[in-house]
C-alpha cells in the first residue's frame, strides 16, 4: 500500500476515466492533469499524503484502504491507498446517473471511515441567488433572478427589462446553453451558445416563433433569467470578473486573486471555454476605466466576495473555496453575476502568486482538517444533496 504520512491523507475524488482509444496505452491522463500533480507535489513537501480516486474504486474498497492514482516518477499509477481523512470532491458528473454515483460513492466511504469534506458544495444558481439575496447587504449587488416557466411568463419581465433578458441553464457550466433574448426592428434575436457550446444567433419575425423555439431549447433543463445587462468593454466584447475566494491558514476567507476574462467578437458570454482569454484584473481594469477607478472596483469586488462566502457557508454548510464572476457596466456599476463551489484556475494562470496560493490554500485547509475530530461545520441538508460543476 501507498506509504501514509504522519500528517494524514487527502483522497481527491475526480471525474471517472474515459476508455483509452484503440491502440493507446502509458499513463491514465487525469482530469485537470497539471491541477492535481501541483496538489500532489505540494502536499507530500508539507507531510500530507494525496491521491486521486474515482467513485468506482469506493464499490471495491476494502476495510482500511482502497485503490487510487498516485503520482510516482512523473506518472499517475494505481495503488492501494488508505481511506482519506479529507476527501476534496473535484469530480465533474456528466449526467443524474454519474452524479447519483458519485453521491452513493461519497456516502459509502462515509460508512468506512468518517472523513472530513473539504469543499461543500452549492445547489443550483437559482438557490443560490436566494440565499445571497436574504443578505441585505448582498442584495443590491444581485441582479434581478427569475426561474424560467416558459416562454408564455415573459411578457410581465419584458416590460420591466425593454433592453432583454439572459437566459441560462440553472446547473450549467462554461457558458454552455446561454443566450439573450432581445428585440429588434424586424421582431426577435436570441443568441448566446448551444448546449455544445457553439456560437448560436436565430432572428424571428414574430413573438410565436421565437417562444417556440425558446420552448424547445430548454425543454428537459431547468433555466433561470434575468436582465440583460450591458457588460461590454469599449471594443464591445463581453467581460466579466472571475475571483477566486478560499480558506487561508487561519480558515478565514482569504482573496486569492482575479483575472478579467474577456469573450470573443460577437459572444455574449465570457468563458474561457467558448473561446474567451483572461487577463490580470486589475492591468485590464485599468485599460478599461480611467484614474483609481480599477483599484476601487476590484476593493468593492474583494469586499462582496468575502461577505458571500461568508453568507453562502452559513446557509449551505462549510466551504473551502468559491469562484465568484461578476459583472461591470461601462458606468462601473458592479453585478455579482453568480457563485459555484468547484472552480478552476485556468482564469489565473498568468498571476504567479494567485496560481500558487491556489494551489497551497488547500492543501494547508486540509492538512488543519486532517487533524480535527469534528468538522467545523455540519454538512446541510440543502449540501448534502446538490450538485455543482466545475468552472474554468
Amino acid at each position: 500500500m501507498a506509504e501514509l504520512q504522519h500528517n494524514g491523507s487527502l483522497g481527491i475524488m475526480i471525474s471517472e476515466l474515459g476508455s483509452p482509444r484503440l491502440g493507446e496505452d502509458g499513463p491514465p491522463a487525469m482530469p485537470e492533469d497539471s491541477f492535481c500533480r501541483q496538489l500532489v507535489r505540494y502536499g507530500q513537501s508539507l507531510g500530507l499524503f494525496v491521491y486521486l480516486f474515482c467513485a468506482t474504486h469506493v464499490v471495491a474498497a476494502q476495510a482500511r484502504s482502497m485503490k487510487g492514482y498516485v503520482l510516482k516518477q512523473g506518472e499517475w499509477q494505481l495503488d492501494n491507498c488508505p481511506l482519506p481523512d479529507v476527501l476534496y470532491d473535484r469530480s465533474l458528473p456528466k449526467s443524474a446517473a454519474q452524479h447519483r454515483d458519485g453521491r452513493t460513492a461519497l456516502a459509502e466511504l462515509k460508512k468506512r471511515k468518517p472523513y472530513m469534506l473539504l469543499n461543500g458544495s452549492l445547489p443550483g444558481k437559482l438557490e443560490v441567488y436566494q440565499g445571497l439575496e436574504r443578505d441585505m447587504e448582498l442584495s443590491p449587488w444581485l441582479p434581478a433572478t427569475y426561474r424560467y416557466e416558459g416562454a408564455a411568463g415573459l411578457g410581465p419581465l419584458l416590460q420591466q427589462h425593454p433592453e432583454g433578458l439572459f437566459l441560462k441553464p440553472a446547473a450549467g457550466s462554461h457558458g454552455k446553453g446561454a443566450f439573450r433574448l432581445v428585440r429588434n426592428v424586424d421582431g426577435w434575436r436570441v443568441d448566446g451558445r448551444d448546449r455544445q457550446n457553439r456560437m448560436l444567433a436565430q432572428t424571428f419575425a414574430g413573438w410565436s416563433e421565437a417562444g417556440r423555439w425558446m420552448d424547445r431549447f430548454a425543454s428537459g433543463v431547468t433555466y433561470i433569467v434575468q436582465p440583460y445587462l450591458d457588460l461590454t468593454g469599449k471594443d464591445g466584447c463581453s467581460f466579466d470578473v472571475r475571483v477566486l475566494i478560499q480558506k487561508d491558514d487561519s480558515e478565514k476567507w482569504a482573496f486569492t486573486g482575479a483575472a478579467v476574462r474577456t469573450g470573443q467578437p460577437g459572444s455574449v458570454t465570457s468563458n474561457l471555454h467558448g473561446g474567451g482569454s483572461a487577463q490580470s484584473a486589475i492591468e485590464a481594469l485599468s485599460i478599461r476605466y480611467e484614474g483609481e477607478t480599477a483599484g476601487r472596483l476590484l476593493g468593492r469586488i474583494r469586499w462582496i466576495s468575502e461577505r458571500a462566502a461568508a453568507a453562502l457557508e452559513t446557509r449551505f454548510g462549510r466551504l473551502a473555496e468559491l469562484g465568484i464572476d461578476y459583472g461591470i457596466e461601462p458606468d462601473g456599476r458592479i453585478w455579482l453575476l453568480e457563485a459555484n463551489a468547484k472552480p478552476g484556475r485556468k482564469s489565473l494562470d498568468g498571476d504567479e502568486r494567485a496560481a500558487r496560493l491556489a494551489v497551497e490554500r488547500p492543501i494547508r485547509y486540509a492538512m488543519k482538517l486532517a487533524t480535527r475530530k469534528q468538522t467545523l461545520f455540519p454538512l446541510s441538508r440543502n449540501q448534502r444533496r446538490s450538485i455543482q460543476e466545475v468552472h474554468p
